[in-house]
């Protein structure tokens, strides 16, 4: 009889130890954008304490980084993760510079936002933008990081390494969706998609936004879907304020967000890590972020053990687990591809581009054709999806593809304190079939340049791609009127004005991703009005220089830098022979030193290189430099001016552009420049540029205002400026001080906003 009591006892209390053991811990994380990377430090103080968690419940950016912990990864690797430079491009949209495929992107232009045009059967459209950062780095990234763990899982969160759930929230339904299966990424995805910053996603045909617009907080679901013994939660976010009628931004936080409910219940635990004076989208701050949130949890590390009790895993058993877990991963590698969206030309188009049947494929050899087709004009957005196929032993790979509307018009401008102000607009038709093609037509108008150009472009997805264009472009300067006084109308005409049109043919195949090599077929033709006097009256007649020619050129440029004007990091390359022949046909004016008309043929080669790069120092510090250099047999014109306007020009600084400088003209030079560069933030940075020409033969004028060369490798002359520029979303505000070398004028304090760009002309 003792012997049974005793039996039961020892069972009794096996029971009860067995019952403990099964005790749970729901772990539930908060948005509150980049402070959410506190998450990552509560994850490393729980697990160095032995706190296992059961389940993981998240938000917004608390769906990412639980999601990450759900699908096996360490906090440490979570940590490592997110410092990396391809986390800070998900949040800003930057296309990592190896993936920049050059090939695909159409010349610099004055461009700051589009429009797509939507066209009814009554009205065109206009469309606004309905997110500021392109997605295509997050897209990818989801799947990426996460369509490994979901098909282990069996595509059941319940799977996972960690129990998982996450939320997202349906704006036409006005509720909360939660998340149980199916595509883990694309349902982080959509719990992080924060309004208006990035683009919505659909899934099942809903369209959805981050979850922590109606529940920033998902204890409610942890407790009514995993109704875990002890719950801790991690909270980096509080209900907005109340709105101030001066404030927009708090007004606008209202609007959206809904008040989340952060008390947990007697059986769990807050660690609350609060910031002031940070940004939600503040990623420059995260080692500062996960240390706080490291700090807090060590503070409340003996609450939460009283709390949970001796129900504790140790290192060695939560490693066994996750190693358990990984080891049922299959590398993500791609056989058959499966496209939504598209008409089955399109879908070939695609297809061709990434792979040729009967081939496998990993996901960066993907990662490489994923970014060349979000290059091509046609291509609005590609989520992509992974799926594991049993009978294949690889990924089945989904693509759901969207075009860019059909018709888009592009709006930009450039506005300054001098004369150089200047509009932009283009008007754009894209078509995606067995090749890609695009219509373009754009106009530029201000006081010192008009243009307007029509082009036809057409991509082909060859085995080597193919890219072919046609242009008809207009161009004029008015280089007296560009150098007045801000905003007074000349009181005599202007004494050089050039008119240039050109019809170009271009052939272009890709040199790697972000190289490309061009052959060029353009005739064009010049129309130079100018005086060779600086005394002229209103009545007076100009001189007239035309020039009509042929240029052939075969050309290699590499381009990866960040922005199209004022750049800070990347490298520009450029190596180029043309051949140039033509006719000349000098109309003297009634200033002119003869009445004879002059006619002369030419016909010369260029040579030209341009190196210019910007190499990283450190966080704040950057050192571009710059060299370049040009080699033509050209000739003289008929006179010293029309001589100077058809030479080769040396214009490094973005004013430089708009004057006409006869000091920085020559036939053949060499240059150099340095470029130093201190980051005040991601968006503003001081630079310096100092810039040094020597022509080989420097062109001047005699008695009779006809060319000729002085001392060879003897007059060299430097350019200089110092700016402080705020990259904004519409384009660079910069104000700067320029200073040219042999002038009358030497110093030039400018503010720009926007883009001091042009169309080419057929001579480049």
């Amino acid at each position: 009889m003792n012997y049974k009591i005793i039996l039961y006892i020892y069972f009794s209390f096996l029971l009860i130890n067995y019952s403990l053991a099964q005790k749970k811990v729901g772990l539930v994380l908060s948005g509150g954008g980049a402070k959410g990377f506190a998450h990552i430090g509560v994850l490393k103080a729980l697990e160095e304490n032995n706190i296992a968690i059961d389940y993981v419940t998240g938000t917004s950016m608390g769906a990412i980084i639980g999601g990450l912990y759900a699908s096996g990864y360490t906090p440490k690797e979570i940590e490592e993760l997110i410092l990396t430079e391809d986390s800070k491009r998900w949040a800003t949209g930057i296309i990592e510079p190896k993936y920049i495929y050059y090939f695909k992107k159409e010349p610099a232009n004055g461009e700051m936002f589009k429009l797509n045009i939507l066209l009814t059967s009554k009205e065109a459209k206009a469309q606004l933008p309905t997110n500021l950062i392109q997605t295509h780095q997050l897209d990818f990234a989801a799947m990426q990081l996460f369509a490994e763990a979901i098909s282990a899982a069996n595509y059941d969160f319940d799977s996972l390494f960690i129990p998982f759930r996450c939320v997202a929230t349906d704006i036409y339904n006005k509720k909360v969706v939660v998340f149980e299966s199916g595509d883990l990424g694309k349902a982080i995805r959509a719990s992080m998609t924060f309004p208006f910053y990035f683009k919505p996603i659909e899934i099942d045909n809903v369209l959805l936004f981050d979850g922590g617009m109606i529940n920033n907080f998902p204890q409610d679901v942890m407790i009514e879907t995993f109704n875990p013994d002890f719950i801790i939660g991690s909270k980096t976010s509080s209900n907005s304020r109340k709105p101030d009628s001066e404030d927009l931004m708090v007004q606008i936080e209202n609007m959206l967000m809904t008040q989340s409910q952060y008390d947990l219940p007697e059986n769990g635990i807050l660690i609350e890590s609060n910031f002031d004076d940070v940004n939600l989208l503040d990623f420059d701050k995260t080692n500062i972020f996960i240390q706080t949130g490291y700090d807090n949890t060590i503070k409340l590390i003996d609450s939460i053990n009283l709390l949970i009790g001796s129900d504790k895993k140790s290192v060695a058993e939560l490693k066994r687990k996750r190693d358990n877990f990984k080891r049922k991963t299959k590398d993500l590698v791609f056989k058959d591809i499966y496209i939504t969206g598209l008409n089955s030309r399109e879908k070939t188009f695609v297809i061709n581009s990434i792979y040729k049947r009967d081939t496998v494929f990993n996901v960066f050899e993907f990662k490489k054709e994923y970014f060349k087709l979000l290059a091509d004009g046609t291509i609005s957005s590609i989520i992509p999806e992974a799926r594991f196929n049993k009978q294949s032993s690889f990924y089945d790979l989904y693509l759901n593809v969207k075009q860019k509307s059909s018709f888009n018009a592009g709006i930009g401008a450039n506005i300054s304190s001098n004369a150089i102000n200047q509009g932009y607009a283009s008007i754009e038709y894209n078509h995606l079939g067995l090749f890609s093609r695009i219509l373009n037509a754009n106009i530029y108008f201000g006081r010192l340049y008009n243009s307007l150009q029509l082009k036809a472009r057409a991509d082909f997805s060859s085995k080597i791609p193919i890219g072919v264009s046609v242009s008809y472009t207009i161009n004029r300067w008015n280089y007296y009127s560009s150098s007045s006084d801000p905003y007074f109308e000349d009181i005599r005409p202007p004494y050089l004005i050039k008119n240039e049109s050109n019809l170009r043919f271009n052939l272009f195949t890709p040199i790697k991703t972000t190289g490309m090599l061009k052959f060029s077929a353009a005739y064009g033709d010049v129309k130079d009005e100018y005086y060779q006097v600086m005394q002229f009256l209103k009545s007076d007649t100009a001189d007239i220089t035309e020039f009509n020619y042929f240029n052939y050129q075969l050309a290699f440029e590499r381009n990866t830098l960040n922005y199209k004007q004022y750049p800070t990091q990347g490298v520009f390359q450029n190596i180029s022979i043309n051949y140039l022949t033509g006719n000349e046909k000098f109309l003297p004016g009634s200033t002119s030193l003869t009445n004879e008309t002059l006619k002369n043929n030419h016909n010369w080669f260029n040579i030209s290189f341009t190196y210019d790069k910007y190499q990283r120092i450190n966080k704040r510090f950057t050192f571009g430099y710059y060299a370049g250099g040009f080699y033509t047999n050209m000739n003289f014109f008929s006179n010293y001016t029309a001589t100077i306007l058809n030479a080769n020009e040396f214009q490094p600084t973005v004013h430089s552009k708009t004057l006409f400088i006869d000091t920085y003209r020559s036939h053949s030079y060499i240059a150099a420049g340095i470029k130093p560069i201190i980051q005040l933030t991601s968006d503003i940075h001081i630079r310096a540029e100092l810039y040094g020409m020597l022509p080989y033969q420097k062109i001047i004028s005699d008695a009779n205002k006809e060319s000729m060369y002085n001392t060879t490798l003897a007059d060299p002359t430097f350019i200089a400026s110092v700016a402080i520029v705020y990259e904004s979303i519409l384009g660079p505000a910069s104000l700067s001080i320029n200073y040219y070398d042999k002038l009358d004028k030497k110093y030039y304090f400018v503010f720009n906003f926007g883009y001091i760009l042009f169309n080419s002309k057929g001579n480049d």
